[in-house]
């Protein structure tokens, strides 16, 4: 190849990248906002230890990003990981109200009733179902599709919770299953959708993120994504609070996937799988 040539595939890739990293809109410190995760957690445990309902608070030994929390006379276990990440890719966030958030979903977490109304379907990976397993809590969470689950939650003030059997006693998984996505599908009218990139649509919920990758359980959020997706498509949920949609038939749409997914994990916070999946013929497949 003559010197300085880039083949055209390999341009396309690079244009490709250049888009997505404007669809994600990310703004990069030139240097980490808080370069060291456990000296963040200390100001984290202080804000922690502010809250009415809090017991104490004091840093995992065996992980600098946990927090062993007292809240009334529950032990919690919380993780800065996320946080630290998000403050860290978006530094013109103002870290005392996101650290504020942070502190106030732990306590409303477990001082919050769990009733109907406030019951959801998020969609989270069958290992993230595993790691909340505890000793005599059943968590109320069924496979969805490949490494995918769906794990259902508390919709609470800035936050969402797991709950368990015991928070619905003697009520069946597929009425509650129908309840959940019910208080979803409210959030339908908050749908806001980017195609900056002709390839890809990005969605989510305005108001409510964390119910993003709650839509592909919807029919009726694929059928208004039909004037855009009138047949099988790709789509990639690299982030708790992203949902991305390619149209199948596009040649490129493969590769655009795998490389949303890249530049997405690249940030390392909020994230949710690195797999491909697809809808065909009104059906949620796993690639191989």
């Amino acid at each position: 190849m003559a010197g300085g040539d880039i083949p055209r595939r390999g341009l396309f890739s690079m244009a490709l990248f250049a888009s997505f990293a404007g669809l994600l809109r990310r703004t990069r410190a030139t240097e980490q906002r808080f370069p060291d995760i456990a000296e963040f957690r200390e100001i984290v445990i202080a804000a922690i230890k502010r809250l009415p309902g809090v017991e104490s608070a004091v840093a995992d030994p065996s992980d600098p990003a946990k927090i062993n929390t007292r809240i009334g006379n529950e032990d919690v276990t919380s993780d800065v990981t996320n946080i630290f990440g998000y403050l860290n890719s978006y530094p013109d966030e103002n870290a005392e109200a996101a650290i504020d958030r942070f502190v106030r979903v732990l306590t409303a977490a477990h001082l919050t009733k769990v009733g109907e109304n406030n019951l959801i379907a998020v969609v989270r990976t069958l290992q993230y179902a595993d790691q909340l397993k505890s000793p005599g809590t059943e968590l109320l969470y069924e496979p969805l599709v490949g490494e995918l689950a769906i794990v259902y939650m508390a919709d609470l003030h800035d936050s969402i919770s797991p709950i368990s059997s015991k928070d619905f006693p003697g009520r069946a998984l597929s009425d509650l299953r129908d309840v959940a996505l019910n208080n979803v599908k409210k959030w339908l009218p908050k749908i806001v959708s980017d195609g900056d990139v002709g390839i890809a649509y990005l969605y989510y919920v305005e108001g409510n993120t964390m119910l993003s990758t709650s839509l592909i359980l919807l029919d009726e959020f694929w059928m208004s994504i039909k004037p855009h997706f009138p047949g099988d498509v790709l789509f990639a949920l690299p982030r708790r609070d992203q949902l991305f949609v390619f149209d199948a038939s596009n040649p490129n749409a493969q590769n655009a996937a795998r490389q949303m997914i890249d530049v997405t994990f690249k940030d390392g916070f909020n994230l949710l799988s690195d797999k491909i999946f697809e809808r065909r013929n009104g059906k949620l497949l796993a690639q191989a």
